[in-house]
């Protein structure tokens, strides 16, 4: 869920740099700009959760008689466009990556709910405080008065203008100014379009740059609302000292609102834009703008996202009594360097591979348990007398045994990685190992007998796409040690001819590769 929370917001800032130049686009056009705000506001939550769950059917003919291939839309995207997928790779086996991968759905949930009482607390508030006000008819309008709020629409069904009482002292054509750009607020249905993104982005608000969109959606209303006002013909001398006053007098903040109150860096920013004298060659600029905006969500669009997969929906956790699961509490050996604990914890068991965190293992059966987070799960191996001698763990499609184990077996283990963690220094034999992978891997012919059997049959079903991405980046010219990982795995980072790749390798103590990962960029 982490990856895809990375992924959402990178695609976010991608569509906000695209919304921004469509704005500046729009200036040039003289048109409204706040649409375009919006628009990616809503594409910043659809986007993701498309290219993640949707699937298209193409077809491979025209003729009907022939069948159609179904297509994930994650399939088409780039993936080296992703960062999401380059921190999984690089990060993914770390402890704190884990953890926070394994509380970040509980924080979306929280952060939303929080998100949904604080905007409830706020209408509720702001109901409260129109009790406070006051009514009165300014230029044939009934409107609130307040002694520290406005000018304002607030409501959302009936939106209602309030003033603030200083106003009915000032000049006949200000309070005409401030009354205009209000209604104008009304006509376009300003209140609505505010509400409508603020309930977007309490579906995601750990999102930054939504709001930092939704900062623009204001901006953009009020720029908008000051074109309309000049538009219908008030004079640009009034309407902007009218600016200046209200400026002068900020309004108390009742929740997000459209007003005529704004900062004063903005409102020198709407000043200016009223006052722009139109650049030559418009069209060249518009053109030029209009095609880097449309180039921007072609790109987010493009982003490739994790894969998404809820394996607590393929199985079925039963009732196991706390005697059975007890049984398999203990180690599992899961390779030289690795071991996989099990303890309790209420009516499951939780699992923790060596240099990653704790996860929940929910029993199927009595003997079968699953994860919610990983595609994995593992089957206990129980003898005729009852005693648990190992595990098959399932994932990927592949299938492995681990032994049970003593206590003081695991522990020298742990204590032997810890220690290669603690000096930081990498196997003798690992640099040359990768070289070899690199360069069989390159021509389409690794030596598979410097792999483990797992590793083997890995890289077979792989190997196309390991030769294709790592002919983009060409010969190998220097090979550099960056440090040992969590699972004690040797981190190198080697510089290609056209570009660069982070490798992760381990060998065994026989000196034969039992793992390796890589990522490689431009």
């Amino acid at each position: 869920m982490l990856t895809w929370m990375i992924y959402a917001v990178s695609v976010s800032a991608v569509l906000s740099v695209a919304a921004l130049i469509a704005e500046h686009s729009a200036r040039q056009r003289r048109s409204s700009s706040r649409w375009y705000w919006l628009l990616s506001i809503v594409a910043s939550i659809v986007i993701p959760a498309v290219m993640t769950s949707v699937s298209i059917d193409i077809p491979v003919a025209l003729s009907s008689s022939v069948p159609k291939n179904v297509i994930a839309l994650h399939e088409i995207t780039s993936t080296h466009l992703s960062p999401a997928i380059w921190v999984e790779n690089h990060d993914s086996n770390s402890i704190a990556f884990q953890h926070v991968q394994l509380h970040a759905l509980d924080a979306w949930y929280g952060a939303s709910l929080l998100m949904i009482l604080v905007l409830a607390a706020s209408a509720t508030h702001l109901q409260w405080r129109k009790r406070q006000w006051t009514t009165a008819s300014v230029c044939g309008v009934s409107v609130y008065l307040s002694a520290d709020v406005g000018p304002a629409v607030v409501g959302l069904i009936r939106p209602q203008i309030v003033l603030p009482t200083w106003l009915l002292d000032s000049p006949q054509e200000q309070r005409a100014a401030v009354m205009a750009h209000e209604n104008s607020h009304i006509d376009a249905h300003d209140p609505a379009l505010l509400t409508v993104a603020l309930c977007l982005i309490a579906l995601m608000p750990w999102n930054l740059p939504l709001w930092w969109q939704l900062r623009g959606l204001r901006c953009a209303i009020e720029v908008d609302c000051d074109a309309r006002v000049l538009k219908a013909g008030h004079k640009f001398a009034i309407y902007g000292e009218t600016l200046i006053a209200v400026g002068e007098r900020q309004s108390r903040y009742v929740g997000s609102v459209a007003g005529m109150s704004e900062s004063r860096s903005f409102l020198e920013r709407r000043l200016k834009l009223m006052l722009r004298k139109p650049v030559k060659r418009k069209l060249l600029v518009v053109v030029l703008l209009g095609c880097m905006s449309i180039t921007l969500v072609t790109l987010a669009a493009q982003v490739s996202p994790p894969i998404m997969s809820d394996t607590s929906k393929e199985h079925t956790q039963v009732p196991v009594s706390s005697e059975i699961l007890d049984r398999y509490v203990g180690t599992y050996k899961a390779s030289e360097s690795t071991v996989l604990k099990f303890r309790r914890e209420g009516d499951h068991l939780m699992s923790q591979r060596t240099g990653q965190a704790w996860i929940g293992k929910y029993p199927m059966s009595d003997t079968q348990f699953f994860a919610k987070v990983v595609e994995a799960t593992d089957t206990f191996v129980v003898d005729e007398h009852g005693h648990v001698t190992g595990l098959i763990h399932h994932q990927n499609g592949r299938e492995e045994t681990y032994p049970r184990m003593l206590p003081a077996e695991a522990e020298q283990i742990e204590a032997t990685l810890a220690a290669k963690i603690k000096s930081q220094i990498a196997n003798p034999a690992s640099e040359a190992a990768l070289r070899r992978l690199i360069e069989g891997s390159m021509s389409g012919n690794p030596n598979y007998s410097e792999m483990s059997p797992d590793l083997q049959g890995a890289t077979r079903e792989q190997l196309p796409r390991i030769e294709e991405n790592l002919k983009q980046v060409g010969p190998v010219e220097s090979v550099r040690f960056v440090g040992v990982g969590n699972a004690g795995w040797d981190l190198y980072q080697v510089t290609h001819e056209s570009g660069s790749s982070s490798w992760r390798i381990h060998l065994n103590s026989e000196g034969i590769i039992d793992g390796a990962l890589f990522n490689t960029g431009p």
